[in-house]
């Protein structure tokens, strides 16, 4: 079965919050395994939802506050939900910010799926665990907590007609009244955010449809590579494009991923992929960035890229790309 991820400028928006409060972050990443560089080098790669729930458990314990998922879905701003977050930033009408987020959770989470329900003068977002998926209810505080800030910036007439969750009742309820209203219930049979069904298609004052429109051509590309390419293969990748002219070895890819050398190199040939070929992708990515993006001269893109000279350069990027760089440039 496939690992289930969230994006790290999730767990970004975490460690923020805490450090704020004045809870030890290294202390946090080093009980959940992870790596704070790594983590903001890379904002748009995934973290293990295995890790991501280590790190709320953490934080509860750290903290001694069983709100504070709240408190970092209250704190969180649109970028920490990448492309998601500039699409509901734009989205023209409320109804349209619930199918965005139906659409694409899964760039923001694969461990939970969200689904529209309805009842009587409201329409609900659903979230529903995957099997086997350790989502922690901190977790999906923020998530639930997030939305319904994001939703009232957007338009503060807005009302969240009922949240049920599913966690139990906490010793105080007051954190999750005063964040939803009296209509928060717990102990409920499955996790939903209720939104008032009137109003929900008028304008919003900023929605931008063609810019929408923009964002959720990046966000189908986004959604289609989190299909293709396994979790741990887009962290590599991330990791990488941080350091194009100097890329990790796979002794510091392992530890930022908080594998082993040798368990790196079997996940990567159980992916088909390996040290090599990520060092060889990376590398023509970047080599058309710098020719077409920034203009480089080829010499200087070869050198960057640690060819011995131009010409060596040529033969392999005619290999990857069918033509010389020059032409590519000009294509």
């Amino acid at each position: 079965m496939t690992t289930a991820t969230t994006v790290a400028a999730w767990p970004l928006a975490l460690l923020d919050t805490l450090a704020a409060a004045g809870v030890d972050a290294p202390a946090l990443l080093r009980e959940a395994g992870l790596e704070g560089e790594a983590l903001a080098a890379d904002p748009g790669g995934r973290v293990p939802v295995a890790a991501m729930s280590l790190l709320w458990a953490a934080a509860e314990r750290l903290s001694g506050d069983p709100a504070v998922g709240l408190r970092v879905g209250a704190r969180a701003q649109p970028m920490h939900l990448r492309i998601l977050g500039l699409l509901v930033q734009t989205a023209p009408t409320l109804d349209r910010v619930l199918d965005l987020v139906v659409r694409f959770q899964a760039l923001i989470s694969t461990s939970v799926t969200v689904t529209r329900v309805h009842r009587p003068g409201a329409v609900g977002l659903a979230i529903q665990a995957r099997p086997g998926a350790p989502v922690h209810p901190c977790a999906l505080d923020a998530f639930v907590a997030a939305h319904v800030r994001h939703l009232r910036r957007l338009a503060p007439g807005v009302r969240i007609t009922g949240v049920d969750l599913c966690r139990s009742a906490p010793g105080d309820p007051g954190p999750w009244r005063a964040a939803f209203g009296e209509v928060v219930r717990f102990g409920r049979e499955r996790d939903v955010i209720w939104h008032r069904a009137e109003g929900l298609r008028d304008p919003l004052p900023l929605g931008d449809a063609a810019l929408c429109r923009q964002h959720e051509t990046l966000a189908e590309q986004a959604l289609a590579e989190l299909d293709r390419a396994p979790p741990l293969i887009q962290t590599l990748r991330g990791l990488l494009r941080v350091r194009p002219d100097a890329p990790p070895s796979l002794a510091e890819l392992a530890r930022a991923v908080n594998l082993s050398e040798r368990s790196l190199r079997r996940h990567l040939s159980e992916a088909g992929s390996g040290y090599r070929k990520l060092i060889e992708e990376q590398r023509a990515e970047q080599a058309a960035v710098w020719l077409r993006q920034e203009k480089l001269p080829v010499a200087e893109v070869a050198r960057r890229l640690g060819f011995s000279d131009a010409s060596n350069f040529g033969k392999a990027f005619k290999r990857w790309y069918g033509m010389a760089p020059d032409h590519f440039r000009r294509s």
